[in-house]
């Protein structure tokens, strides 16, 4: 009974550290993704597009599930690409596009959170790339739709590096459990000779997952 109670004390300790760990770093990044958007407004306000957009684009990278941020990043790269473009400035509205594809493709992870941003990111990108090279009407759509499936065919992530990705997952988070349950004496001191398979499993699933996440 003792050691049932041991094992399960152990164990929401490190559910807690999880859940603390979790919250720590959405709040960083909703932080840093505010400060982000204030220097694009800023630099926006002093006429400074391509600041603002650069800014802009960092604040949307910078995603959290839910946070207010990601949101208003976006629409102030819209803002800009439409602007530009309106302005007779194809070269910043493409950049403008760049950025929004950009932002999606770099926060993604097994799903592409902003997925509708990264589709209308493709085909502005895809008929400005047509109007720039081109001035008649038919290569101009033979060139945008050809340019629309090399950006589409880049958008998926790669299903070995997903695989990957979950099993890094499943790795660590069995090491940190073998560790919690048998890295410990019944005095409560750490056994390095019992927790040696969970390091060494979670080592491993780190490793893993972290090269899936940077190659997915």
């Amino acid at each position: 009974m003792m050691a049932s109670r041991s094992w399960l004390g152990r164990l929401s300790f490190l559910l807690f550290l999880f859940v603390l760990l979790g919250a720590v770093l959405s709040a960083r990044v909703i932080v840093e993704g505010e400060a982000e958007l204030s220097a694009s407004n800023a630099a926006f306000d002093r006429g400074d597009l391509s600041l603002a957009l650069d800014h802009a684009r960092r604040s949307a990278t910078l995603y959290a599930p839910g946070a207010p941020h990601v949101g208003r990043a976006y629409e102030r790269l819209h803002a800009l690409a439409l602007g530009a473009e309106s302005a007779g400035q194809p070269q910043l509205a493409f950049a403008a596009w760049q950025a929004v594809r950009s932002a999606a493709l770099e926060s993604r992870h097994v799903l592409i959170p902003r997925e509708n941003e990264l589709a209308r990111a493709n085909e502005n990108l895809a008929r400005l790339e047509a109007l720039l090279r081109a001035t008649d009407e038919a290569t101009r759509a033979g060139n945008q739709s050809r340019a629309l499936a090399v950006l589409a065919a880049d958008d998926a992530p790669r299903p070995a590096w997903i695989a990957l990705l979950g099993c890094g997952f499943l790795a660590a988070l069995c090491g940190l459990l073998l560790f919690s349950f048998r890295g410990f004496s019944p005095t409560g001191r750490v056994s390095l000779g019992r927790a040696r398979v969970g390091l060494v499993l979670f080592a491993i699933g780190a490793v893993c997952w972290t090269l899936a996440a940077y190659k997915a």
